[in-house]
């Protein structure tokens, strides 16, 4: 006759959730749309741990046993908190290609001290950068790259198995790539803003040069401003759309392989 030590077994689960948790509550605190500093830190920890719950059954399995002292439970946390939040750090760096070419799109169109409240940020940033990022975060929203993102946390667990040797340098030669190519798919995105404001300084320098009597620098500020919000109306879907599939190739790039 087998005899089952409810005791233990509770204690089992509860260390398996906990480990769950720790992982997944850190990643979704720095989530594109659930992690914004808008959404109440209650309504985020309500959704880590009801996610954790869900996930419980598939990933329970394969975590380690519970360790038997305090010290190495702790590493073990620990070290499972800073992979979830590598994961959610990765996806803040893909959103923030959107929000460098918005920062460009205000330098160059005359608005960079056009600031407004950035609820994806929860600070100050200019008009075309919290347009382009709140857009961003609700396009994510709509075209299912939400279930994309979630998937994503189960496959990291592929990638970095808990209870298995830390890897910090791999996780900072991955960051970094990941930020820099964030930021040049953001000035890419941004080129023909960058293409169309050089042409019109090159054009204004000459026509200074010549004459010299009127600022036409600011002259032109008001042709600058309403030339560039007419760009920015016609390449804004086109810039949301080609972000888009930057997420999308390396969200799959970094955890779907």
């Amino acid at each position: 006759m087998v005899s089952l030590n409810l005791e233990q077994q509770l204690s089992g689960h509860a260390f398996s959730y906990l480990l769950i948790f720790t992982r997944i509550g850190a990643a979704v605190m720095l989530f594109p749309a659930i992690g914004e500093a808008f959404v109440p830190p209650r309504m985020r920890m309500m959704f880590a741990l009801f996610l954790s719950f869900l996930l419980y059954p598939v990933l329970a399995p394969d975590l380690p046993p519970a360790p038997g002292e305090v010290p190495q439970l702790a590493r073990l946390l620990v070290f499972e908190s800073l992979i979830g939040v590598f994961m959610g750090s990765l996806l803040r760096l893909l959103v923030s290609a959107i929000e460098t070419a918005g920062a460009v799109v205000a330098l160059q169109t005359g608005l960079s001290n056009a600031m407004i409240l950035n609820p994806t940020m929860a600070s100050q940033s200019a008009l075309p950068s919290a347009f382009l990022g709140l857009a961003g975060v609700t396009l994510l929203m709509m075209t299912g790259l939400d279930h994309v993102m979630l998937r994503g946390l189960v496959n990291m667990y592929a990638l970095f198995p808990a209870g298995a040797p830390f890897l910090p340098g791999d996780m900072a030669d991955a960051y970094l790539r990941v930020f820099a190519k964030s930021f040049l798919v953001g000035v890419e995105i941004s080129a023909p803003f960058m293409i169309v404001g050089l042409l019109m300084f090159i054009a204004l320098g000459f026509m200074q040069r010549m004459v010299a009597q009127v600022q036409l620098f600011l002259v032109m500020l008001p042709v600058q401003i309403m030339g560039g919000a007419l760009l920015f109306a016609v390449v804004s879907g086109a810039m949301l759309e080609a972000w888009l599939r930057y997420f999308d190739r390396s969200l799959a790039e970094i955890v779907l392989r």
